[in-house]
């Protein structure tokens, strides 16, 4: 009976700790110039109000960031995008499919970037857990 006992207070540990560092994620936002967005980042979700498109093919020259409407469906990932916020919605200029607007209009670059620190801590969290949690399993 008490085996049973540790083994549900344990469970209960590890669910809570599970969920906390899963919850956490690993990635954190950076804001950065907008000249110093990494070549890595092909797509731009551009913010403008209410309204948000995705830019790819573009290019940001002294003046003006250019670009494409992204028309594909498909998911993209978290680590190709960049987020651009404009203000106000009457300096973005959409043309069919292209897309312009003043360099001077835009306020905050940010995009996600991995967290080392919290992976390896996440990380050596767990494994701690599982060295604790597995040999009381065999004790009986």
């Amino acid at each position: 009976m008490l085996h049973t006992a540790c083994l549900r207070k344990a469970l209960k540990l590890l669910i809570f700790l599970f969920a906390a560092v899963t919850l956490t994620g690993c990635y954190s936002l950076k804001s950065v110039p907008l000249s110093s967005i990494p070549q890595s980042r092909n797509v731009i979700m551009l913010h403008a109000d209410d309204s948000l498109w995705a830019v790819s093919n573009y290019t940001i020259s002294e003046k003006d960031l250019t670009g494409l409407i992204y028309q594909d469906s498909l998911q993209i990932s978290k680590t190709k995008v960049t987020h651009l916020y404009a203000a106000p919605l009457s300096a973005v200029q959409v043309e069919g499919t292209r897309i312009t607007v003043p360099v001077g209009n835009i306020g905050k670059a940010d995009y996600y970037t991995a967290d080392w620190w919290q992976i390896l801590g996440g990380t050596a969290m767990v494994a701690v857990l599982l060295l604790l949690l597995i040999p009381p399993l065999f004790l009986y």
